[in-house]
């Protein structure tokens, strides 16, 4: 090789490690693994096998590999800014050898078609091509695509800098660059999604706090912010007495830190409110204890460069307390709840703790029809999710600010028994200026239901605890629900939503529960819905609802049984279950059905029977086929007779054939 070739490759090898360098600089601050020249993950790996952009059956090799949260990133680099992409005429990115080995994006592609055609793991992957330096850059990402259709390559917007897509900032891109089609509702709940898993891993990288200690420190945090005399600047870490020269004395007790300080604040601002009795002020308090004895937490972080708590209240203040200030009805607390719980070893689900999605409480409100007179129980109630619902429908119908007032103050009630839900419930009534009062934590079978007549109540939904009653009968969700209708007063209606094995009541215990119930009280429906309504959880779950203090009549009265399932709700990627565009329109048809307002619907919809305590309360017990067949039906009917008349010949057994014509 003559001197001036050797001297214009390693100039190459120069330019092209410059540009290495640079990305890999900024890959390494999002604190993720990464790959070069190839990828450690097995099947990605086997996926490059024969992945060479020089068109032969080598290895492919793409600059970087890397997972930021569950995306998965494949980045090719140029030196020279016009080597960004190649198009074709058509405007598709062009799939020539040329192209693939001389621009960037393309070699990005082009990898990116064989990870998610030859994996089963990846269906997506963002591909990513970048060419220049620090100074100059051009980055152009494109979302690589399977589906049933095929492949599908999308070129999204440029970014201005990597840092777009660190782990703190990746899903929001997503949102805004990838799911444009989602309304501002869903782009609002994405955005407190992000902002949960953030801080969970934020809570554990800076203060190692795990499970429900991490949504006390976001409640505690979230009331102190509602202080009107809080200042974030005072959250200064550790303060201790002074020595004569006027030094701090570290040898000494801290006399004051950022937990002291929200404690203070918290304090302040619920004795403002002036509702909540002393002894459900002192529960809050002593939950919220450990702020100020926690050293992690008041100590000032090298990294933060202030403490964690003060990094977590002014994370709070700028993405999240607008959500409370807004009421917006959906769960925010509960919903962080379950995203700290999800990962860690007190998980909630073992608990039998499953939070209630916005959507099934928003419905089955409706379900019950609440209105602004009810006084509305949950008895056990959790995160107040299904509080939260009923009091945006309620105050959404009353006539006046008196009347929500009341509501507020004394028509809301619920009973929790975990003190760590009863934090989170009470948190969440507090930010929303309501029903505080009206929480009480206690088992739901200690209160009885003469109590709770003696309030009122004639409206419950709720949603109980899952699969405690494999050892004790007595926490079986069918005696959960025939105590909760004691609760009532007469004419008074429950919703629940339970596990279909619930309505089936297969052991002795239960079948004597559905018995004694339908001794007092009646019921009027039971709605199969989606089985990815608890997407993750695994329970396909049935909507019921009965009529308090009114024994069923089992002779004449008509149970309606509901399929539900297809309630266009679907499960998207990143996010978990969304409605998509004719999810109001199905709901809309389900309330006309219910309401007798719509005809046109087949037993495959809505059965309605009479019923014994020992049945399957369950549509799929009840449900005949009266559907008239379709030509398409009669067609395959023939020709699977003929089929089998054939068979039939072809086997010596025609004779079953002319047994039935001399038997015409």
């Amino acid at each position: 090789m003559g001197d001036e070739k050797l001297k214009e490759v390693k100039n190459m090898a120069n330019e092209a490690t410059a540009t290495d360098q640079y990305v890999r600089r900024e890959i390494e601050k999002f604190g993720v693994r990464y790959d070069e020249q190839g990828s450690s993950h097995p099947e990605i790996a086997k996926a490059l096998k024969g992945a060479s952009k020089q068109g032969k059956f080598g290895i492919g090799k793409p600059e970087f590999v890397m997972q930021i949260s569950d995306y998965l990133v494949v980045i090719e680099d140029k030196r020279d800014n016009d080597k960004l992409i190649n198009l074709t005429d058509d405007g598709s990115i062009a799939k020539d050898i040329p192209s693939l080995s001389g621009y960037a994006v393309n070699g990005a592609v082009h990898y990116a078609n064989h990870i998610v055609t030859k994996t089963s793991s990846f269906d997506e992957v963002i591909a990513i091509g970048i060419t220049g330096d620090e100074e100059f850059h051009s980055i152009q990402p494109v979302l690589v695509s399977i589906t049933e259709e095929g492949i599908t390559e999308e070129k999204l917007p440029k970014l201005t800098d990597l840092q777009e897509l660190h782990p703190n900032n990746i899903n929001e891109w997503y949102s805004v660059n990838v799911l444009k089609e989602y309304s501002i509702e869903q782009k609002r709940i994405f955005e407190l999604q992000n902002v949960s898993k953030e801080l969970h891993e934020d809570l554990r990288n800076y203060s190692s706090l795990e499970g429900e200690n991490k949504a006390t420190v976001i409640s505690a945090i979230l009331l102190a912010l509602n202080e009107e005399d809080f200042d974030i600047k005072k959250l200064t870490g550790n303060k201790y007495p002074r020595k004569i020269d006027g030094r701090e004395d570290t040898t000494r007790p801290v006399i004051d830190n950022d937990g002291m300080r929200i404690l203070k604040a918290v304090k302040d601002y619920i004795a403002s409110e002036g509702v909540m009795p002393e002894d459900k002020v002192n529960i809050l308090l002593n939950k919220f204890s450990f702020l100020e004895t926690n050293v992690r937490l008041n100590e000032k972080n090298e990294t933060l460069g202030v403490t964690p708590l003060h990094y977590f209240t002014k994370k709070l203040q700028d993405k999240v307390i607008h959500h409370f200030k807004q009421n917006t009805d959906y769960d925010i607390l509960g919903n962080f709840y379950g995203e700290f719980v999800k990962y860690g070893g007190s998980d909630g689900n073992g608990l039998g703790i499953v939070l209630t999605p916005h959507h099934i409480t928003t419905l089955m409100t409706e379900l019950i029809d609440v209105l602004p007179t009810d006084y509305v129980l949950d008895p056990a109630c959790g995160s107040g999710a299904f509080l939260i619902s009923a009091m945006n429908r309620m105050t959404k119908l009353a006539k006046d600010e008196s009347e929500i007032k009341h509501i507020k103050k004394h028509q809301l009630l619920g009973i929790e028994l975990q003190e760590k839900m009863f934090t989170v419930a009470t948190t969440n009534m507090i930010l929303r200026g309501d029903g505080k009062s009206n929480l009480q934590l206690n088992d739901m079978f200690s209160v009885t239901g003469e109590d709770m007549q003696k309030q009122k109540v004639n409206k419950i939904l709720f949603n109980p605890p899952y699969s405690q009653g494999k050892t004790d009968k007595t926490l079986t969700e069918i005696n959960f629900i025939r105590h909760a209708l004691d609760m009532l007063v007469t004419g008074g209606k429950l919703a629940v939503i339970v596990p279909q094995s619930t309505m089936v009541g297969k052991s002795k215990e239960e079948k004597e529960y559905k018995k004694k119930i339908l001794e007092k009280h009646t019921l009027d429906m039971v709605i199969t819905v989606n089985k990815d309504t608890f997407h993750g959880v695994g329970t396909n779950p049935v909507i019921a609802v009965f009529e308090a203090g009114k024994p069923h009549d089992i002779e004449r009265k008509k149970v309606k049984f509901i399929d539900f399932e297809e309630d266009e709700f679907v499960v998207k990627k990143h996010i978990g279950l969304v409605a998509n565009d004719k999810a109001k329109e199905r709901r809309d048809f389900l309330f006309d059905v219910i309401n007798g307002n719509e005809d046109n619907y087949t037993t495959k919809f809505m059965v309605k029977s009479s019923i014994q305590p020992e049945d399957e309360w369950l549509h799929s017990f009840y449900y005949f086929n009266d559907e008239i067949p379709s030509e398409a039906d009669f067609e395959k009917t023939i020709a699977d007779y003929l089929s089998f008349q054939f068979d039939m010949y072809f086997h010596g057994r025609g004779y079953l054939f002319e047994e039935l014509r001399d038997e015409e």
